[in-house]
């Protein structure tokens, strides 16, 4: 795909993108939403302490008995750290009643009743310990018509402390409402899981390109894979589709850890070499945390919730450590730390500013920001396909100059300098092709073999300048005089051979006459008269070979030399002389 068209399609997918989010916004259905904001309540759980049933519970608690304390949701109570059973209790407010109306709660790793007045609505789990949590899951529980002024009663069982009793901001809306704010929850996933898959298809198609940094780039398509699968857990949406909260929920809390790790290994590839030891060490500081956490998960010391804190405190600082060397590198000249720097930081205070909503509830609930890191890691991508389209055009270009040296170099290999025919390991190349093309054929080709006559006299008499003066303007009246496909050689000293493609015996005769007559009536040399003799053979088929041609055109030549010189002999033939009339004038 040409660099146009990938603009393109990027620029296309942005804007759809877009254009899907401002729909689902502007045609978001309104309705008379409601938290539940008013007092809440909660008591110990007399089911599991004193063996009285739920519904006995909820009745004392119609009559105005109870151990009921108000607490200030949506944070949990303040119940004792071994309690694993609690029970909650708010009134519905008095509010214009709606249609299809329904409760939408966020829960995590809890099993829970719902109870309208004396009436159960809704039930999760088995309310008892299982082995792997019961995960993180939206719950949509809908409310009878007259719910209006009711009380809520929510009996919850979690043997994990951090969770129990924790339900969040409870909305109250109709059903088709819930379903679009949960929807709406999910316009940063909706928008960036497509994007971030774009980038990773972009890096895997330049990672099979033979210039890449492989590496790197298979560091960067990792950490952009566990990031995609973060986005899933982290969305309403997936459980829509696949409805295993303890899967996604598990999945979520292990990418969590895994996310530094992968971007650090990221920085370690890029920053300047005096840094990398320290980047390796701070990776390794999340690998201990993480195979700490795994352990304990293990064992049953639900490790990944209880090593939370220390992994949201090494965060900022450890991360902060490593940014700093990414600046320093980057200060120093270090281009690929320079387009890190962005989604780097950028990353770190987003999931620095999540851990402290979502973990240690310091800040308000404004929903994740990291799936927005996305934007930012699409600036260090188009940095990395701008350096490979950069280092791809450079290699291009001394690949292009590599070979033009080559094609000079085979050509210098191949060419005489002085006569500028070629030489004899061009013959060799031409007349294998020949060869194997027409081998079968009789005739298909001949050899001419011209030698200029008393070549040694002229070097001994006027000297070796002269000789190569002769040997230059002989070359030029031959190649002036024959066609483009015929094959002009140098074959050693002052003797040449001429292939003639597609030429008979006859022909090549004709051919072979009429260039030593060329000779002995151009003005070669102006101290002497310049003669050349003449050897003509031809193919012969099958039966024939190079070695065989060659010796049979040589004789033909020294027959031609031996009968007086200035002649054309062919082979296995008298020497004869050609008649004006045979050349056709």
């Amino acid at each position: 795909m040409g660099k146009h068209r990938k603009a393109i399609l990027w620029k296309g997918l942005r804007r759809a993108l877009l254009l899907a989010a401002s729909l689902l916004l502007l045609l978001m259905p309104r309705g008379l939403a409601a938290d539940l904001d008013g007092p809440w309540y909660w008591q110990e759980d007399p089911v599991s302490r004193d063996g009285v049933s739920s519904v006995e519970v909820v009745q004392a608690a119609l009559a105005g008995m109870g151990n009921w304390q108000p607490y200030a949701a949506p944070a949990q109570p303040p119940f004792q750290r071994d309690d694993q059973y609690i029970w909650l209790m708010t009134v519905l407010p008095q509010a214009d009643e709606m249609r299809d109306a329904s409760l939408l709660m966020m829960v995590t790793d809890q099993s829970f009743e719902v109870w309208l007045d004396d009436r159960q609505i809704y039930t999760y789990g088995d309310m008892e310990p299982q082995l792997m949590s019961y995960g993180q899951k939206w719950h949509l529980i809908p409310l009878p018509a007259d719910y209006a002024g009711r009380h809520l009663y929510i009996r919850t069982f979690s043997a994990n402390p951090l969770y129990l009793g924790d339900f969040g901001t409870i909305k109250l809306d109709a059903s088709v409402v819930q379903m679009s704010t949960l929807m709406r929850q999910d316009i940063p996933y909706i928008a960036n899981i497509p994007l971030a898959v774009f980038m990773i298809l972009i890096m895997l198609m330049y990672y099979m390109s033979p210039t890449a940094p492989k590496t790197l780039y298979a560091q960067i398509i990792l950490f952009m894979l566990a990031f995609v699968v973060w986005m899933i857990c982290a969305s309403n949406t997936k459980q829509l589709f696949v409805d295993a909260p303890v899967f996604w929920w598990l999945l979520l809390r292990v990418n969590v850890y895994f996310l530094p790790i992968l971007a650090n290994l990221i920085v370690y590839r890029v920053v300047d070499k005096r840094y990398r030891r320290s980047t390796w060490m701070a990776m390794l500081a999340f690998v201990v945390l993480l195979f700490i956490a795994v352990l304990s998960e293990i064992l049953g010391l639900r490790g990944l919730d209880g090593c939370a804190s220390a992994f949201y405190i090494m965060l900022p600082a450890i991360e902060g450590l490593v940014s700093y060397w990414a600046i320093r590198s980057a200060i120093r000249g270090n281009k690929y730390c320079r387009a890190l720097l962005v989604p780097l930081v950028g990353m770190v205070i987003a999931g620095t500013l999540d851990g402290f909503s979502r973990h240690f509830h310091w800040l308000a609930d404004m929903g994740y920001l990291l799936p927005y890191g996305t934007i930012s890691i699409g600036i260090f991508v188009l940095y990395i396909v701008q350096q490979q389209i950069r280092r791809e055009r450079m290699l291009s270009a001394r690949a292009a100059g590599l070979e033009e040296a080559v094609a000079e170099a085979v050509a210098r290999s191949e060419i005489d300098a002085l006569t500028h025919c070629y030489n004899r390991n061009r013959m060799e190349a031409v007349l294998a092709a020949e060869i194997s093309q027409h081998g079968q054929e009789k005739e298909s080709f001949s050899l001419i073999m011209l030698d200029i006559d008393y070549f040694k006299i002229i070097n001994d008499t006027y000297g070796h300048d002269a000789g190569d003066e002769v040997l230059a303007a002989f070359a030029g009246v031959i190649r002036k005089n024959i066609k483009k496909a015929d094959i002009f050689i140098r074959w050693g000293g002052e003797e040449f051979i001429l292939i003639c493609r597609g030429c008979s015996s006859d022909e090549a005769y004709f051919v072979a006459e009429r260039l030593r007559r060329q000779v002995e009536w151009s003005c070669i040399f102006a101290r002497q008269r310049i003669t050349c003799s003449v050897g003509v053979a031809s193919w012969q088929g099958a039966d024939d070979s190079a070695a065989q041609l060659i010796k049979r055109v040589d004789t033909a030549l020294y027959t031609a030399k031996r009968s007086g010189r200035n002649m054309v002999c062919r082979e296995s033939l008298l020497p004869e002389k050609m008649d004006l009339a045979l050349n056709g004038n």
